[in-house]
């Protein structure tokens, strides 16, 4: 009963002083505190890109794809870029293409859900073959940048509040709160541009924690 007791009490005093443990705690304190699992950041490549669906279209022996671009990415696009089209037609995939032209006038189109201006962009298919047919619909995805590094989140630890974006990272045995800045919105997760280090190990099941939480570590390590 004494042992029990002492046990609790240097939980109670550790807690009450505020520290944030950076040390290991005895095993028989940390057998009374919440485990958490850690991940480390995802390291990937990435470039931005602007898509479009139109239609293939055929001049000659060359094949084309004219696709509509918002007028808020139209800035992006320059003659020569690289481009992947892919349609349900498609049987092998995805052909890749090249910026042909980039139209100088913009038109009101019907989007999914409203009209919007957009301007015509033709891009030349690299390599046409006799599965292509005038008429198809295709989807292209415009390269903007050159492939550069990211960092990325899963959804799933981020967490918002009044003050911004935050996840909670592992120091020693106590849960501590980093603001991060988000970018791109990826499939596997959210680019983050600020605040987290490539190490740091992020508590990937956040809830029901809080700042300078006293935690032990789970069996992922």
């Amino acid at each position: 009963m004494k042992i029990f007791i002492l046990r609790i009490s240097i939980i109670a005093i550790i807690v009450a002083a505020g520290f944030i443990a950076v040390f290991n705690l005895p095993e028989a304190v940390e057998s009374f505190l919440p485990k958490v699992d850690t991940i480390t950041i995802i390291k990937a490549g990435y470039s931005e890109t602007v898509s479009g669906a139109g239609v293939v279209s055929k001049i000659g022996s060359d094949w084309f794809v004219t696709v509509s671009i918002g007028e808020s990415d139209i800035r992006k696009i320059e003659t020569d870029q690289p481009a992947a089209i892919s349609g349900a037609a498609f049987e092998d995939g995805v052909y890749t293409a090249r910026v042909h032209t980039i139209g100088t006038v913009a038109t009101r189109k019907q989007g999914e859900f409203a009209f919007e201006t957009v301007v015509e962009v033709t891009l030349k298919i690299d390599n046409p073959d006799e599965e292509l047919r005038v008429g198809y619909t295709a989807r292209a995805e415009i390269k903007t940048e050159d492939e550069r590094e990211i960092f990325i989140v899963p959804y799933s630890v981020i967490n918002q509040d009044d003050i911004g974006e935050y996840v909670y990272i592992l120091s020693g045995n106590s849960v501590i709160r980093r603001d991060i800045l988000t970018g791109a919105e990826l499939a596997q997760g959210a680019e983050v541009l600020q605040g987290l280090h490539e190490n740091d190990e992020i508590i990937s099941s956040p809830e029901y924690l809080r700042d300078r939480m006293l935690v032990a570590r789970g069996n992922n390590d």
